[in-house]
């Protein structure tokens, strides 16, 4: 199931429009159609974080189990915050570091 689907069916298992989504997320009601048409296929971090509160979900519900390793990269990426301290900070960015080696040496 592409993004664009699984967007439009939670969505609609929410009840809302795509103007009350777009009220909802701060994301244009246009964007919002364009994904969910396929016509627009990858949303940034920022919108992808938007949509997934305004839906309720967490962002790894719309991640393709196919591309695990930059979702894994996504996923880490979408949890850092302004609290992260220096040290914890050089803890995400080395494994980041190792998940890209890890799939590096499968090639």
């Amino acid at each position: 199931m592409t993004f664009g689907e699984k967007l439009k069916a939670l969505r609609e298992s929410r009840g809302y429009g795509v103007n009350q989504l777009s009220l909802k997320s701060g994301v244009s009601s246009s964007q919002i159609s364009r994904f969910e048409r396929g016509e627009r296929k990858d949303p940034t971090l920022e919108t992808l974080k938007k949509l997934s509160r305004a839906l309720g979900v967490s962002i790894s519900y719309f991640e393709d189990p196919k591309d695990s390793e930059n979702n894994t990269i996504d996923t880490i990426a979408a949890h850092i915050d302004d609290d992260v301290t220096e040290e914890q900070m050089d803890d995400i960015l080395n494994y980041i570091e190792f998940i890209k080696q890890k799939h590096l040496k499968k090639d």
